[in-house]
């Protein structure tokens, strides 16, 4: 007689060398014959990979040293003095499959792996840099974050295993009885939110803008209150002050100062890390024609 589908999870659960695609897809029978719709839904998303970053879960979060390819000394650190972005743009959020991670990470050779940025995000960072040939972003992580999740995923499902069995919920080879199946759907401890990390601050969407911009040439004032109310944070429009302050009046609107110029590149950047909820080519185009409307060009 065989052993009963859910002590066969526990035990290939518990087994770190048993391939974790078959334990999912094992876990996958489980979830689909008891009617556990949350739970073969996440099931899926670690066999098939997230395609919605705001339902990836807090173990998928990871963080990565930020670097540049320098073509002559390989990888070198890129620094960005703004912890704010900073801590944006080095956090990675997993959406790989576990097949693709686990393959990443029988593959590392030298205990790095490398996530590259998608291209606004890179155009973006390489426009932060500044001077005439900035260098490809690439976030380098250890291969022993990856492996943490996938054992977060065997962790979770030898505790759904083992709640399943508490419940009296152990099957039969690999049916379930009426009994089983109502328990398992009227259970409280075998939800998926006992067993899954939530991934917290997401913000989606972006925010309205204006189309129509009132901005005073030569009104400071005005491109403040614009700029506040596209939602640029308050300190970035004091760096924006002192900008304009220092840098000379421009003759044209593709001749800004250095100073408003990087300024402009810096919101960018927030755009596209996120910090700031607009797209990165409203924001280029928004900030652009704001301060070229208050140099009166």
């Amino acid at each position: 007689m065989s052993q009963p589908i859910v002590l066969q999870l526990q035990e290939l659960a518990s087994d770190s060398d048993h391939d974790i695609a078959d334990l999912l897809r094992k876990a996958l029978v489980v979830a689909t014959k008891l009617q556990l719709a949350d739970f073969k839904k996440w099931v899926l998303s670690e066999l098939n990979g997230y395609d919605d970053q705001n339902t990836i879960p807090e173990y998928r979060q990871i963080k990565g040293d930020l670097r540049v390819e320098n073509p002559f000394h390989g990888l070198i650190p890129f620094i960005i003095n703004q912890p704010e972005i900073r801590e944006i743009v080095t956090k990675i959020l997993v959406h790989e499959s576990v097949s693709s991670i686990q393959k990443l990470t029988d593959a590392d050779e030298n205990g790095s792996i490398c996530f590259f940025f998608s291209p606004e995000k890179e155009a973006a960072l390489m426009q932060m840099q500044g001077g005439l040939s900035p260098l490809r972003p690439v976030r380098v992580v250890g291969s022993n974050q990856l492996i943490s999740i996938l054992n977060a995923v065997r962790t979770r499902m030898l505790e759904w295993a083992l709640s399943l069995e508490a419940e009296g919920i152990i099957g039969d080879e690999l049916t379930f009885s009426a009994q089983e199946r109502n328990l398992a759907m009227t259970s409280k401890t075998i939800q998926i939110e006992n067993f899954q990390g939530v991934l917290g601050d997401v913000h989606g969407g972006s925010l309205s803008q204006v189309n129509n911009i009132t901005v005073n040439p030569g009104d400071l004032s005005s491109l403040v209150n614009y700029l506040e109310q596209n939602g640029v944070p308050p300190a970035a429009i004091n760096e924006l002050e002192q900008a304009v302050r220092d840098d000379p009046v421009p003759k044209s609107a593709h001749a800004l100062g250095s100073k408003v110029s990087a300024w402009i590149g810096k919101m960018v950047g927030l755009a596209a890390s996120g910090a700031w909820e607009v797209s990165v080519g409203t924001a280029g185009s928004l900030l652009a024609a704001a301060v070229s409307k208050f140099y009166g060009l």
